[in-house]
């Protein structure tokens, strides 16, 4: 059962928040902002929402078949306000340290290899983080203004009050999600088997 309320939230590129709320994905690959606590990703809440930024987003890092998301996702783009359309809960994390890790999570998300792989080797005595999201859709998404606290390289967003994550629906069914689920573990899984 999903909270009420909540006053937390992580940062993620609206284009992967638009993807994620369509289903298309079900991970994200985290190492962190510049401006972490620690300077490295931590994992410090079990539900949240997504709040989609445009900061370092481009086209060009997206595999071309996915490259209109960026530009649904730029449509929405609004210095003053953030809409929060979506209640994540971690299902899963996967650490993974390994290129042969990394190149066989190419099928579950939409960023080109290139972009995965950089990611992955930034700060590279830290693993890259492999969040599984199960994700609900707000029925009434959530406009708030955006303020000073919320900028900045860094992934976890302290909101200014709790707002009301009220009737959301499954981006995708138990079946569906858990097929998902099962498809990355097994294609990591036949990575590290053959490598």
């Amino acid at each position: 059962m999903l909270p009420a309320r909540s006053g937390i939230a992580l940062k993620e590129w609206a284009v992967t928040v638009t993807a994620l709320e369509r289903g298309d994905q079900i991970l994200l690959l985290r190492k962190g902002g510049i401006r972490e606590d620690g300077r490295h990703f931590r994992i410090d809440h079990e539900g949240f929402f997504l709040y989609p930024t445009f900061y370092h987003e481009a086209a060009a890092l997206l595999k071309p078949e996915s490259r209109p998301l960026f530009d649904s996702a730029m449509r929405e783009e609004d210095d003053g306000v953030v809409t929060l359309r979506l209640w994540a809960e971690v299902a899963g994390v996967i650490e993974i340290t390994e290129a042969h890790s990394v190149e066989a999570l190419d099928p579950f998300h939409i960023f080109t290899g290139d972009f995965a792989s950089k990611r992955a080797h930034w700060k590279p005595r830290h693993p890259l983080n492999v969040l599984l999201l199960r994700c609900y859709k707000l029925q009434q998404p959530q406009a708030l203004p955006v303020m000073p606290e919320y900028s900045g390289c860094k992934s976890w967003v302290d909101l200014i009050e709790e707002y009301p994550i009220g009737v959301a629906s499954p981006v995708l069914t138990d079946r569906e999600f858990g097929r998902k689920a099962a498809q990355i573990q097994e294609a990591l899984s036949a990575a590290t088997r053959t490598a």
